[in-house]
């Protein structure tokens, strides 16, 4: 069942959709945590969808499946792209089409990559805050991208662009991102070795 689809017993619960922008088998990686069901989606005040997209959007899609956390959007360009060029300009088309056509209540990108960028710009040209999580690129072309889309998600908060820092959805997703942290163990444990509390007394030396 994808998003937006209720059987007439479930509740449809109005919570304001937060996309999450995956183009490649790495971001899907990277970002699944944020699409896998079980968390406790009535505290958050967003749903976060998962954008499979990039020039390989069936490629990510399949990989995101792998992974538990199913895909609310497939975004299939049109036509194969034999150049990045070509790939920015459909990825253009296609990401403005969705954010611009039912503003979501932000965007979350990843890296530096030509969905990362033209999704950003397509939301803060309409108002939506953004959410740009760094990592280290592995190219020249990644890192000038990369650059770029860090710079456009500094200046929603500067006066020109007027936004306030997004922190509910910056908390949520780091919340989901971060690691889970091993269960404190207790003496109750089998792995738990209890010590004597007593040594008893030590023969004095001589």
């Amino acid at each position: 069942m994808t998003l937006g689809e209720h059987t007439d017993d479930e509740p449809v619960v109005d919570v304001p959709d937060l996309l999450v922008i995956v183009p490649s088998v790495q971001d899907a990686h990277a970002l699944a945590p944020l699409g896998r069901p079980g968390h406790d989606g009535d505290a958050d005040p967003v749903r976060p969808v998962l954008v499979a997209t990039g020039p390989d959007p069936l490629e990510v899609d399949a990989a995101l499946d792998d992974l538990g956390a199913p895909a609310g959007r497939l975004l299939l360009l049109d036509g194969p792209s034999a150049t990045w060029a070509e790939e920015a300009a459909r990825l253009v088309v296609r990401l403005d089409a969705l954010i611009a056509g039912e503003p979501p209540a932000g965007v979350v990108v990843r890296g530096g990559s030509e969905a990362a960028l033209a999704a950003v710009r397509s939301a803060l040209g309409v108002g939506v805050p953004v959410l740009h999580l760094a990592v280290e690129a592995d190219d020249p072309r990644s890192a000038a991208t990369g650059a770029a889309v860090a710079e456009l998600a500094a200046w929603q908060t500067s006066p020109a662009g007027g936004l306030p820092y997004p922190s509910e959805l910056d908390l949520l997703v780091h919340r989901r991102l971060a690691p889970v942290a091993p269960r404190p163990r207790h003496a109750g444990d089998q792995t738990v070795v209890r010590m004597p509390s007593g040594r008893g007394s030590r023969p004095m030396s001589a």
